[in-house]
């Protein structure tokens, strides 16, 4: 969305003031329309604006410093021609008319200024008479948006990128409608531009007001107006009735914006550094060179080695915190990976190893923390929990982590996932991934909170049993002569094993835990139970597995048997038509 405050401006200065009044002398004046160009020059740059039924036209170009020599002001006064052509092949005509020297002519920017012929425009302006909406468009110069690894998102109708969080900012915003284009690009990106390409940005404009012209005579008054310690410069023309009172205005000049930040702070974007120190926050840890619970900085110069002495904690220090701090990036799977010991996000930061003890307590070295956004290292900070007993974790972790042992320990989230990819591959289309993004937002539960524990049993439901490939289920049925035509694939999956004389244990085994997983996501987010009913079954697993998390990694680990076992007896034949029943 276009700066609300440039937006404003622009209507405010539509706005027509009663004719004879002395509102609409100043109006006719247009120093406002001045200062507004001055104005709008951040935190967003005005790159481009056609606006009418009064037309106000603005276009940006940039321009090597190097061809701001000799009297350029007066030369570039002389600008006549808004238009911007596009990339074209020219040539000359040599003997029998053939042509030679063919070659590509770069955009013609404005006639009338030899300077302008080094500029390079940013916005272009064309039309295809295919489209089905407008017929005309704009594109962005393809250098200024590569450079600044800018990408389009149509939803936003702008040019972004990541931020440090991971966030998307809109730098290039385009706002096109019938009555009005308006093109802004963030100061600080227009700024670096400059710096690092050594040029100026050049804003020409024109605007005409008027009211009525029929009584209007040749009489004029021309003046120099603008604002030369700012290099705005602009002619403006009035032109007066019989009674010598201005009816219609005309301005018309250029302005030349610089770059105008410090070089430390250019040269730190360059290199991808900031001019103000990071800052690191302090986290109660076990130390455990020094054996005792303590608040240690993350801050890598605060953090000790193996290698030299020092009083200082080793970076290896873990720190505990509530699960809750998770949550965060369950939340976002579009902006966040939570994978097996690692979180990351888009096109920023990330975070691993991590772990999550018997307790439930998250955990992680402060050297790791260290390299977060100060702003993510807040958010930890915000779930910090006291260390156990002598800071201790998981054997599984100790080995791996400390003593470079791999973890070959079983993991059922991460084997449930790889017999699914395997069940893939089976010839029988018995399950296809309906959406690769479930796969990866499937996690383990970390807290006793309701809305999570019920989120994961929904999107296991989603990836495991709309999954199972019904059409292929019921030919199997068909073939068997057991299908019923309102199964679903749950029960037709029995019906088959059923069928095929597989032991009955065995058909619990796999048909069990898709049976609980759908009953559950209807009770819960289907809301297919009463408030009573609910805090029954979350009374009735607590009691059984004691909280929701334990019942949910027992529910992997039984659908993950659940599909191993499928495809065993897969492998055995028992889903060819004609196989015979698997022994035993």
């Amino acid at each position: 969305m276009i700066a609300p405050h440039i937006v404003k401006d622009l209507e405010r200065l539509s706005q027509i003031p009663t004719p004879g009044t002395p509102e609409h002398r100043k109006w006719l004046q247009q120093e406002e329309f001045l200062q507004f160009l001055l104005s709008s020059v951040r935190p967003e740059v005005l790159l481009h604006c056609q606006q009418g039924p009064r037309p106000t036209c603005i276009r940006s170009v940039i321009l090597p410093e190097s061809a701001l020599k000799g009297d350029y002001i007066a030369e570039l006064r002389e600008w006549n021609d808004f238009s911007v052509g596009s990339w074209s092949f020219a040539y000359a005509i040599g003997k029998n008319r053939q042509p030679k020297n063919v070659r590509i002519e770069a955009p013609r920017v404005s006639l009338g200024s030899g300077i302008l012929s080094k500029a390079e425009p940013i916005v272009y302006t064309r039309e295809f008479a295919g489209r089905t909406a407008s017929k005309s468009y704009h594109e962005i110069s393809q250098r200024l948006v590569h450079l600044h690894d800018l990408h389009w998102i149509e939803e936003r109708r702008a040019y972004c990128r990541l931020t440090e969080d991971g966030d998307i900012e809109e730098i290039i915003r385009i706002d096109d409608s019938d009555e009005r284009s308006i093109i802004t690009a963030g100061e600080d990106v227009i700024a670096f531009h400059l710096f690092a390409t050594r040029s100026v940005l050049l804003r020409l404009f024109e605007r005409l007001l008027f009211t009525d012209v029929s009584g209007m005579e040749p009489d004029k008054e021309e003046s120099e107006v603008g604002d030369p310690r700012n290099e705005l410069f602009a002619r403006r023309c009035l032109f007066l009735d019989g009674k010598g009172t201005p009816t219609v205005s005309m301005v018309r000049g250029f302005q030349i914006i610089r770059c105008t930040h410090p070089r430390k702070k250019m040269i730190a974007m360059l290199t991808g550094k900031t001019t103000e120190p990071k800052e690191y926050e302090r986290f109660v840890a076990w130390d455990f060179k020094h054996k005792e619970v303590a608040e240690c900085s993350c801050d890598p110069e605060e953090l000790g080695n193996y290698f030299e002495p020092s009083d200082k904690p080793f970076g290896m220090s873990p720190a505990f915190f509530k699960p809750d701090v998770l949550l965060r990036y369950k939340q976002d799977p579009e902006k966040y990976e939570l994978g097996a010991g690692y979180i990351s996000c888009r096109g920023s930061w990330a975070l691993r190893p991590y772990d999550i003890n018997d307790a439930g307590q998250v955990f992680t070295c402060l050297v790791y923390l260290g390299r977060l956004p100060h702003s993510e290292q807040q958010h930890w900070k915000q779930h910090n929990a006291s260390p156990p007993p002598r800071g201790r974790i998981p054997e599984r972790t100790f080995r791996t982590w400390f003593q470079g042992v791999p973890d070959d320990s079983y993991k059922p989230l991460l084997a449930l996932k790889r017999s699914l990819e395997e069940l893939s591959k089976v010839g029988h289309k018995l399950w296809v991934c309906p959406d690769p993004g479930l796969c990866q937002r499937l996690n383990y539960v970390v807290t006793d909170v309701l809305t999570e524990w019920s989120g994961e049993v929904k999107t296991l439901d989603q990836l495991v049993v709309e999954g199972l490939v019904h059409a292929s289920l019921k030919r199997l049925a068909r073939a068997l002569g057991c299908c019923e035509p309102k199964l679903g694939s749950i029960k037709l999956l029995r019906s088959v094993l059923v069928a095929k004389a597989v032991d009955p244990q065995q058909v619990d085994a796999v048909v069990s835990p898709l049976e609980e997983m759908q009953f559950l996501r209807t009770k819960f987010d289907a809301h297919a139970a009463s408030q009573q009913e609910r805090d029954k079954i979350r009374r009735e697993l607590c009691a059984k597995h004691g909280t929701l998390r334990g019942h949910f990694n027992s529910l992997l680990e039984r659908t993950d048997k659940a599909v191993k076992l499928l495809l065993e007896l897969a492998s055995a034949g028992v889903f060819d038509p004609g196989a015979p029943a698997p022994p035993g």
